[in-house]
């Protein structure tokens, strides 16, 4: 079982490099066709347009009759099925500062009891999309909404993992973005000051955590393609 949830398109360079296979990131309408062929049993994410307003003219969610689609997260609940899309936005979604909803940790405890209940393995995909498009604008309201999102969102996978007991997870970065530094704040307020140094990704190691079964062969300094191998591995064993 699949499944791949961001808070960007669902068309977007990370959710989109587990489903397709396209010269340019930006060849959005490919991006969506590939994905109305693929076997992903849920998705959920924004850029409904890349699905049924396209150049083409195509509907694709018309063409993809094994999918069900959810119009809310009530319904995305509801729904009965093995293949199920939930298109969050008709573009790209707002920010989690803007009030963006629903929550992502909503979205994914709603997903990983889906995925759970077919008694079968599992991988799941959860994309905090938004934190670097912060660290792109130096936005520490956008960064930071998106980073608390993100901490609840791991908490409701690690209360699975812990009861699972057979669950790996996983987190992680692509890269920084910003090069953002705290220089200063009050503990006491729970008050941060934050100066950034680019807007744009910068040459920062990024961290790496994981938890569960096989976790310890994330140890170490590497670069971040292992993370394909070492993930591969566990599949394997």
């Amino acid at each position: 079982m699949t499944a791949i949830i961001a808070t960007s398109t669902i068309v977007h360079a990370t959710p989109a490099s587990y489903y397709s296979k396209v010269k340019s990131r930006y060849d959005y309408d490919e991006i969506a066709s590939q994905l109305s062929k693929s076997n992903i049993n849920f998705f959920v994410g924004g850029g409904e347009k890349y699905f049924n307003d396209r150049r083409d003219k195509r509907n694709l969610m018309n063409e993809m009759d094994d999918y069900l689609f959810a119009n809310s997260l009530e319904n995305f609940i509801k729904i009965n099925s093995n293949k199920i899309g939930f298109l969050t936005d008709y573009d790209e979604p707002i920010g989690k500062h803007e009030g963006r909803k629903p929550s992502l940790e909503d979205i994914v405890q709603a997903t990983v009891q889906k995925l759970s209940s077919f008694n079968k393995p599992f991988f799941l995909l959860v994309e905090g999309s938004q934190i670097d498009w912060g660290g792109h604008d130096n936005d520490s309201e956008h960064m930071i909404s998106e980073m608390l999102e993100f901490d609840r969102t791991v908490g409701k996978v690690f209360n699975f993992a812990y009861k699972d007991k057979n669950t790996t997870v996983v987190i992680t970065a692509d890269h920084e973005t910003g090069g953002l530094s705290i220089i200063d704040g009050n503990l006491k307020d729970s008050k941060v000051v934050n100066k950034y140094v680019s807007g744009s990704h910068t040459a920062t190691m990024v961290p790496i955590f994981s938890f569960g079964p096989y976790s310890s062969l994330f140890n170490g300094i590497y670069d971040n393609t292992e993370i394909f191998d070492k993930l591969e591995a566990i599949i394997i064993k």
